[in-house]
């Protein structure tokens, strides 16, 4: 790959260079066919040169099959995923602080910190009885689509 890890050992914790040298030990040890046949146990041994792991190799591979099979879930049935996140008590971040602000601009008087509390449950639990949510203070798919609708008819 042109470079001096052994001299440099720490340019393999740079993300792009550290993706490249797994990318090249996939490739050298010939994992790709093992796993185009969903030989676990074969693409454990090839990684670990063992069967450590194998239980979590299991575990995770099972969860990207069921994320797989959703996407083409929506895919076959020409629906999108919804990419909005489920917020709620104890939520922290840039997603809640555009919920307060949404929920500000039409009306409730939120602070805009980024820190779902007692307030932003409140607020949203108000929202969703207004609109005859299921009030749970949980900002799902219904509680987004909605507050879309209510910020467009304010505007």
């Amino acid at each position: 790959m042109g470079v001096d890890l052994e001299n440099n050992p720490l340019l393999a914790e740079e993300p792009q260079l550290s993706l490249k040298i797994a990318c090249e030990y996939w490739k050298r040890r010939k994992i790709n066919p093992d796993c185009d046949r969903d030989d676990i146990i074969r693409v454990t041994r090839k990684v670990n040169g063992g069967l450590n792991g194998l239980e979590d190799r299991r575990r995770y591979t099972a969860k990207a099959k069921a994320a797989l099979a959703r996407i083409e879930g929506f895919i076959l049935s020409g629906s999108t995923p919804d990419t909005r996140p489920v917020l709620h008590r104890g939520s922290v971040g840039e997603a809640v602080g555009n919920l307060q602000e949404q929920l500000r601009d039409i009306g409730y008087p939120l602070a805009i910190d980024g820190d779902y509390g007692p307030a932003t449950e409140l607020a949203v639990m108000e929202f969703q009885a207004a609109h005859r949510l299921r009030a749970d203070g949980i900002a799902g798919k219904k509680t987004w689509t909605a507050l879309e609708k209510a910020a467009k008819q304010a505007a």
